[in-house]
């Protein structure tokens, strides 16, 4: 047939000849296109077949029906207290406030007619004109739909800005309209409002004149609410608002936390500035002396922060049961350890009160009392070695164990009066993370070699020691013990009950895992003897007396108290370090100096009563802030991340769970404890160490060299830097935590000493050695210090 010939056909045409033409308006193929239908529909459809044919570029082109303009500008959050405005115009709001409550409402032309309404309702003298308004806000032939917004920017754990996602701040000025008015807006299910505005919660509409004082104009009173809901306690606050009424409430209590905040953060910097003006010299003791003073100035709170409200007691109580457990198993089985490895001379009550005086203690003295400390598997090696000398050198073995703990106190009150943890500021995450994965794997190896002792001397045929059900039974309890705890554990990331209802079923994962394993092992199958704890020394709390002290044990003691105090001094500063996280959002500071002084007190008080040393410890530590902590999930490119919202920064976690381990020593020893199979035991070793894989991006990284590349999750480091380059970094990781691990489980206990002087120079080895192996603009994304 016959039709007119269009500028695209001859582009086709030309294409076949060689030839180049120019072609007329893309914006005009639509037009020529039904032109060209009308006259024969086949024609039509044949030349914009063949244009897709012979050009999909051109094709994408033609797809565009109009512009769109965005123009970015970032602004400064609001400061409450410089800002005289700022707060007129959050009490004007809160006088009268518009709230809509957990709307159904699922699309932006809906939310924002039904914001529109709610205002012309509760404010019928303004006399709007809805539909207008709507139609400035919304334009309904976008994909992107609002005209003008405004959202907060934040920087993430790894130096990258992203927009956040939960919140926006919508901007209109009118006609109609004689001064500023702000409807506040919260969504039951989270909306897609757009590219970086995937998971709105709240949404905010600041109405304004068109001819305003540059103070009280649109964008400024935009900047109080977007700085307002900026702050992420304060929207899971909100989320958990009942009525309207609350909501307002909350809102109106975080402005005057917010305001005082920012008074006093500016009084501080005032008195900083005050103090470099005035110079100074650095005196002995002044790191301890600041800690002191900034944690004294919490002090109180530390005991009433969290029982305020009933979510907050629920996570106290969470928490104290999770610590409890995780606590006072462990010292059950590092007491059989220790009874094995000095003939019965410090056994499981003494390792149970030791935890007992310490964790009290250090829970009303101690700096940062969310650090956990408790024994750990390096004190045992020492423990070990202590013994081995005084029995071959026949010394008396408590006064040697007593002079090597002093002189570990004595090391470690020397290192914090003289502020030698400021080192540890050049302490990177990669270096947490390899001690903090060492210790999940110490904790895996540990429940492996118990398995692998049980079917070795039990699982035989030709000897009356021989027992096929009890190894049976031991892997049993053993995996039903990690199974169960961690299904629970991860219940917090199913689809049943509420979030808050989940979380708190999540929390109280271990504690129920042992409990029913520890009654199948004791009275479901009670016929099979499972291995228990044997408490045959009744005495409690008595001091041992001292033997003749000699100048060899003087000096040998001072050597593996160095040793010992460096291992204490680096583990606890590392842990303290994951602790302190800024992605954990803490609040009232650090105190690494004062930490480490009230350890060396209390370590110098369990070895002159001849019980285990004690420091902060993995992975307790961060499993005790998580267990104070309210999470959030977010979604960044695709992957579903958690995210710290607050956490309950109180003393009453740690003391009351070490009261109750006071009374198992006193009064539960050795019935009903011993009530609690072995293998249970180890099988806690094994949850504590699979759920702190998490954490570790290490861990992440690791399990990338046997994913396929399509399936790799969209992180910071895969974005970034170079697929080689992870893998390279990754390595550098996986060989220190291999020399680690070689050290720490090798045969030699003379050998295992050298465990924290390695430990202490992985810091020197990624500050010099790894930067010559890979860019720093590769590290910083990798890695980043704490």
């Amino acid at each position: 047939g016959i039709y007119p010939m269009t500028a695209f056909e001859l582009l086709v045409e030309s294409e076949t000849h060689d030839c180049c033409c120019h072609v007329e308006d893309a914006y005009n193929f639509k037009e020529q296109k039904q032109e060209a239908d009308t006259v024969d529909g086949s024609a039509g459809s044949r030349t914009y077949n063949a244009i897709k044919q012979y050009d999909p570029v051109l094709e994408d082109r033609l797809e565009c029906h109009s512009l769109s303009y965005t123009s970015r500008k970032l602004l400064p959050l609001k400061h409450y207290h410089d800002e005289a405005r700022t707060m007129k115009d959050i009490q004007k709001f809160l006088s009268h406030p518009i709230i809509l409550f957990r709307i159904e409402t699922s699309t932006v032309h809906d939310i924002v007619a039904e914001m529109i309404t709610k205002l012309a309702e509760e404010k019928p003298r303004l006399n709007l004109k809805t539909e207008n308004i709507i139609s400035s806000l919304v334009e309904e032939k976008s994909d992107y739909k609002l005209t003008e917004i405004m959202q907060g920017m934040k920087t993430n754990d790894h130096g990258e800005s992203e927009t956040e996602p939960s919140f926006v701040t919508i901007l209109c000025s009118s006609s109609e309209v004689t001064e500023n008015h702000v409807v506040m807006c919260l969504i039951h299910n989270p909306v897609n409002l757009g590219p970086g505005a995937e998971e709105v919660h709240f949404i905010a509409l600041v109405l304004s004149p068109l001819k305003e004082k540059k103070i009280k104009c649109a964008i400024e009173v935009a900047r109080t609410y977007s700085t307002l809901l900026a702050e992420v306690k304060l929207r899971q606050q909100l989320k958990g608002a009942t009525n309207p009424t609350e909501f307002a409430h909350v809102l109106e209590m975080e402005v005057h936390r917010i305001y005082s905040e920012q008074r006093a953060n500016e009084e501080k910097t005032l008195a900083v500035d005050q103090e470099l003006r005035e110079g100074g010299k650095w005196c002995f003791g002044d790191d301890l002396v600041r800690d002191i003073k900034r944690r004294a100035a919490h002090y109180l709170s530390d005991f009433t922060e969290g029982l305020k409200t009933c979510a907050g007691v629920q996570k106290v109580i969470s928490a104290i049961m999770f610590l409890f457990f995780s606590l006072i198993i462990p010292c059950i089985a590092f007491g059989v350890l220790f009874s094995s490895l000095t003939n019965g001379i410090i056994d499981v009550r003494k390792v149970i009160l030791s935890q007992a005086l310490a964790g009290l203690l250090f829970s009303i003295f101690g700096g940062q009392h969310l650090l956990v400390i408790r024994t750990t598997i390096p004190i045992t090696i020492f423990t070990k070695v202590i013994y081995s000398i005084s029995d071959e050198k026949e010394m008396d073995f408590h006064t040697f164990y007593a002079m090597s703990g002093l002189w570990t106190s004595t090391f470690l009150a020397i290192a914090s009066l003289t502020g030698i943890s400021n080192l540890m500021r050049y302490c990177s995450r990669s270096t947490e993370e390899i001690f903090g994965l060492f210790i999940s794997i110490a904790f895996a190896v540990d429940a492996i070699k118990f398995l692998a002792y049980e079917f070795d001397y039990y699982f035989c045929f030709d000897s009356e020691e021989c027992n096929v059900a009890k190894p049976l039974l031991s892997l049993i309890l053993l995996l039903g013990t990690v199974l169960i705890g961690c299904e629970i554990y991860n219940f917090r990331y199913s689809p049943y009950l509420t979030a808050a209802k989940r979380s708190l079923v999540a929390d109280y994962a271990l504690p129920v895992a042992v409990l029913l394993m520890a009654f199948a092992g004791s009275w479901v199958f009670r016929k099979i003897k499972m291995g228990t704890f044997h408490d045959d020394n009744p005495r409690n709390f008595v001091f041992e007396k001292w033997g003749e002290i000699s100048p060899g044990m003087v000096f040998g003691s001072m050597g593996l108290g160095l040793m010992q105090g460096l291992l204490i001094f680096v583990d606890q500063n590392i842990a303290a370090s994951v602790v302190n996280n800024p992605a954990n959002r803490l609040k009232k500071g650090t105190a690494y100096h004062l930490d480490i002084m009230v350890t060396a007190i209390i370590n110098g008080i369990l070895s002159i009563y001849g019980l285990p040393l004690v420091h902060g410890a993995l992975p307790h530590s961060p499993l005790h802030v998580r267990a104070l902590a309210d999470v959030d999930q977010k979604c960044e490119h695709g992957h579903v991340t958690e995210i710290v919202v607050n956490v309950r920064e109180t003393r009453v976690t740690s003391l009351v769970c070490h009261v109750l381990i006071w009374i198992c020593a006193l009064f539960l020893m050795p019935s009903p404890l011993n009530y609690i199979p072995i293998p249970v035991l180890y099988g806690l070793f094994l949850f504590l160490a699979i759920v702190a894989l998490d954490d570790f991006e290490l861990w992440e990284r690791m399990l990338l060299v046997f994913t396929e590349q399509n399936s790799y999750p969209p992180t910071h480091y895969i974005r970034k830097v170079p697929q080689k380059i992870v893998h390279c970094f990754t390595l550098v990781q996986v060989l220190q935590l291999a020399v680690l691990c070689a050290i720490s489980f090798s045969g030699y206990p003379y050998l295992k000493m050298l465990f924290p002087l390695f430990l202490a120079l992985m810091i020197p080895i990624r500050l010099k050695l790894v930067p010559k192996m890979i860019q720093e603009k590769y590290l910083k994304t990798l890695d980043g210090f704490s």
